[in-house]
């Protein structure tokens, strides 16, 4: 039924009348309908804001837990690194001493080794420059009744060089080269020592020492010892 109808049969008034209360109806409908979703949605806001409060402290509290642990873990891993170290430097110290007393036993019991002069090893240590290495060796006299020992030592380092096996004499790669550097004379014990530059590709393998030992001007003995090359860091 067309509006125009509606006034003839109703009267315009009662038709306005009517539109007016429909469309307060369905303002208000909307409205309550409206104002209850945004209360539910409100109501689903605060759910999931607490939901995110309530993960950001067990998040916050996990962390904390982390944070210690790392700490505790830290801690035990130095501790761990420091028993470590003092068992090394209580392992070297022992090799040392035991080293100290072969030493001296050589040279106040050389009634314990065969006669004749010894070498006591042959020591290399690294320096700051490249290719660059402290020596040190260290010369026993074992007969028991101690005479002055005098000599020359002959000293090589063998190894290879570009795939070849080559060897240099020490007396070549001194970095202070001395006249006398390797002449000895002593009655109980004598170091030698100094620097040496091994050539460039060079890789050196074996240390050869030998010499011949004189007693008053009278050739005694002679020397040959070999010694791995090896480099040590303290």
């Amino acid at each position: 039924m067309k509006v125009s109808e509606l006034k003839q049969k109703f009267g315009a008034f009662q038709v306005y009348w009517l539109l007016v209360i429909v469309m307060g109806l369905c303002l208000y409908a909307g409205f309550h309908t409206g104002n209850m979703y945004y209360l539910a949605q409100e109501d689903s806001i605060a759910v999931h804001q607490q939901s995110v409060a309530n993960l950001k402290m067990e998040n916050n509290r996990l962390i904390k837990n982390l944070n210690i642990l790392g700490v505790e873990l830290e801690v035990a891993k130095l501790a761990q690194q420091k028993a470590f170290s003092e068992l090394e430097q209580g392992i070297e110290r022992e090799k040392a001493l035991k080293t100290q007393i072969a030493f001296y036993q050589q040279v106040m019991s050389p009634e314990s080794a065969p006669e004749g002069l010894q070498v006591d090893g042959f020591y290399v240590q690294p320096t700051l420059s490249l290719d660059t290495y402290r020596f040190e060796l260290v010369l026993i006299q074992q007969n028991k009744m101690k005479n002055m020992l005098r000599g020359n030592l002959s000293i090589e380092l063998r190894g290879s060089e570009k795939g070849q096996a080559k060897k240099y004499s020490l007396d070549a790669l001194l970095v202070n080269p001395g006249k006398d550097k390797f002449k000895f004379g002593f009655k109980y014990f004598q170091v030698i020592d100094g620097e040496l530059l091994l050539p460039e590709g060079f890789e050196p393998e074996q240390v050869s020492i030998s010499a011949d030992i004189y007693v008053n001007k009278r050739k005694k003995a002679e020397l040959a010892s070999t010694f791995d090359w090896l480099v040590s860091d303290s």
